[in-house]
């Protein structure tokens, strides 16, 4: 499921969660986040209903950038049971993250 939420919230939904997750960071005005965000909408999200997925619009977002070092979007994060286990930044490997999934799923 698609969520999109914001700074005082992901930390929270991150600490919390008992499954994995994935934490998309974007920025506002960012076309390669865009287009990474449509392919995330029109395959991960389709392949994995039970995966939750929360965008994160990291230009208003100072305090998460800083704690898990985000430099450059898009940067998409891994996280299960509130540990990271995997990152992508600026390009995404859409077959190593489908790879890591399909551990998860199948």
């Amino acid at each position: 499921m698609i969520h999109y939420t914001d700074d005082n919230k992901i930390q929270n939904i991150i600490d919390n969660n008992e499954k994995l997750i994935i934490v998309f960071g974007k920025g506002e005005n960012c076309g390669v986040c865009h287009a990474v965000e449509d392919r995330v909408n029109r395959t991960i999200a389709l392949q994995y209903p039970d995966l939750d997925i929360f965008y994160l619009t990291i230009d208003n977002s100072p305090t998460f950038r800083g704690q898990h070092l985000i430099f450059t979007v898009p940067t998409l994060l891994v996280f299960d049971r509130n540990k990271e286990i995997h990152r992508e930044s600026r390009i995404i490997d859409f077959s190593r993250l489908e790879r890591l999934l399909s551990l998860y799923f199948d």
